[in-house]
């Protein structure tokens, strides 16, 4: 073998090592600037107050309570009935609303009243309007009571719910609290008329309420701290049959 052919397999050998020093070098580089993938979280499914159709979405049912009991007012001169006939109505939705009555102070799964609005799949969000609207005249004479100020209507602003967590997320104004909402007893009945209204659909099994978006803004008006809601904490705080 002469000498031109020994150059040559030597400059083909240095070729060589340089070509694979440079792709070790090329593929540390890019390992610094490309870090290992990560699997990108998915973002929990809500839905807004425009698509929230807690009656009818087509992987929940909505189960309203059972028929309301009646409850006997303190004075006796001006009996409460605590119970209001069924409304039958062609092409509406049927809503029920609670509201304290007769000699409770809170809300409870048996007192309600019932309110018709056009036909929607939008149950949730129609209850808390309506449930901001108060009470009318006959319905007071039923003997219920709202804990609501006469400037809350209007002040539910939107729902979104959590799907898999099932938890409801639900937004007010400030007008939604009433005088002494602050205090122990006032804090108490004004949950207790939110929650019976949450409640009563059996694919809620939490609640979180909140005011520009804040759980603790909503609750420091309460004189307390933020706390979502369990349907288990409602069920423990309803009256024994």
């Amino acid at each position: 073998m002469d000498q031109r052919t020994l150059q040559m397999i030597q400059r083909g050998l240095i070729a060589a090592v340089s070509f694979v020093l440079a792709l070790i070098v090329i593929t540390a580089f890019r390992g610094l600037l490309e870090p290992p993938g990560e699997t990108i979280p998915r973002r929990t499914t809500t839905t807004t107050v425009a698509e929230e159709a807690l009656g009818a979405e087509t992987t929940t049912t909505t189960t309203l309570p059972g028929s309301a009991t009646t409850t006997t007012a303190d004075d006796a001169n001006n009996p409460a009935v605590c119970v209001e006939e069924e409304p039958t109505s062609e092409n509406a939705t049927l809503l029920q609303l609670f509201f304290p009555c007769g000699s409770s102070n809170l809300a409870t799964d048996g007192t309600y009243i019932y309110r018709t609005v056009p036909e929607t799949d939008l149950v949730l969000t129609n209850t808390m309007r309506e449930m901001t609207r108060g009470l009318d005249a006959d319905e007071e004479a039923l003997g219920f009571r709202s804990p609501f100020p006469e400037g809350a209507e209007g002040s539910f602003l939107g729902v979104s719910i959590d799907n898999e967590e099932d938890v409801a997320y639900i937004e007010f104004t400030d007008a939604i609290f009433p005088e002494g909402a602050d205090t122990a007893e006032g804090a108490q009945i004004f949950l207790s008329t939110l929650n019976a209204n949450v409640f009563q659909f059996s694919t809620i099994g939490a609640v979180q309420y909140r005011l520009g978006g804040s759980c603790d803004a909503f609750f420091q008006r309460l004189g307390g701290a933020c706390g979502t809601i369990t349907r288990s904490e409602w069920l423990s705080q309803q009256p024994s049959p």
